[in-house]
């Protein structure tokens, strides 16, 4: 029962969380909405870590997890809230699911993993295919939201560099404590671009747009898409293969286009729908091709 409920929280909670995003940047300025969430996760999770007696990092950790904050937080997140303002949040998910794909090229290209898969490959052209579906019809006609939409993709490219390089860098041993000072790091990273861009001055004359929906969506982000579903997260991780949980990449992208639809009134073409489908088939191909990988390299080493 327990694994059942963690494994609706990264799916759902996760899925719903572009949802969220989508209504908070609709009257707040997206970098300072993504750096208060942030900020406050984080230090969320910091403290509980100490609460929990949990040994301060060392330097070279704090290092780590400022670099890691600065790509991965502040970088990928930065993009997909300012990209948001402009892409509706079920395609948002989409091509954020995209990230275990290029998180595959990143391995292969540049850490010297294994050659991918034949379904590796597959996935990757699927998924590639996808995006460009995606950005088809509107991307016509709006040279906004094809801007916004290479935007959320280098955001994306962050997420993947940042996976593969925490591989190489030395990081707290205790998750919470990791993932809640790169959550601060890259909170405290966003508000310095928030102030460079002017988005405080801003905040005043927003502010009478501010209710009881922006603040519900901006404590779901906090507490359920960060802490409750991060927690269910690594208590997966530990417990079922990776490849099986890295399955939330596939299902976010539905649960999200399902809820942009159903409350928010979001009506992708129906070419976007078949690049929606595209990618999730290529995600779950790249998964399941690194599955497979993963099986022949542990028989070759028996």
């Amino acid at each position: 029962m327990r694994k059942l409920l963690a494994y609706a929280a990264i799916y759902i909670l996760w899925g719903a969380s572009f949802l969220a995003i989508r209504q908070v940047v609709a009257v707040t300025p997206p970098f300072f909405a993504a750096s208060f969430r942030f900020l406050c996760a984080g230090f969320i999770l910091y403290a509980y870590s100490i609460a929990k007696g949990m040994p301060q990092p060392n330097r070279r950790q704090w290092v780590s997890t400022a670099v890691l904050g600065l790509v991965m937080f502040a970088g990928d997140y930065g993009c997909l809230f300012w990209a948001e303002k402009e892409v509706p949040s079920g395609l948002a998910a989409v091509i954020a699911a995209t990230i275990p794909v290029w998180v595959l090229l990143g391995e292969w290209l540049f850490a010297g993993s294994q050659r991918p898969t034949a379904k590796s490959l597959v996935g990757i052209v699927l998924g590639v295919a996808g995006v460009v579906l995606l950005m088809l019809p509107a991307g016509i006609h709006s040279s906004g939201f094809t801007t916004s939409v290479l935007v959320l993709l280098m955001g994306c490219f962050l997420w993947a560099g940042g996976t593969v390089a925490s591989r190489h860098l030395q990081l707290p041993k205790q998750l919470s404590m990791s993932s809640g000072l790169q959550m601060t790091w890259g909170g405290g990273f966003l508000l310095l671009i928030s102030i460079a861009t002017g988005e405080l001055g801003k905040l005043p004359a927003l502010s009478h747009r501010w209710d009881w929906h922006v603040a519900f969506a901006m404590a779901y982000l906090i507490i359920f898409a960060s802490i409750i579903a991060f927690t269910a997260y690594v208590w997966l991780i530990a417990r079922d293969p990776t490849t099986r949980v890295a399955s939330y990449a596939y299902v976010n992208p539905l649960i999200a286009l399902l809820l942009g639809s159903l409350l928010a009134g979001e009506r992708p073409t129906p070419i976007q729908y078949a690049g929606a489908a595209l990618v999730v088939a290529g995600v779950a191909s790249t998964i399941a091709g690194k599955r497979v990988a993963r099986r022949e390299h542990a028989e070759k080493v028996a």
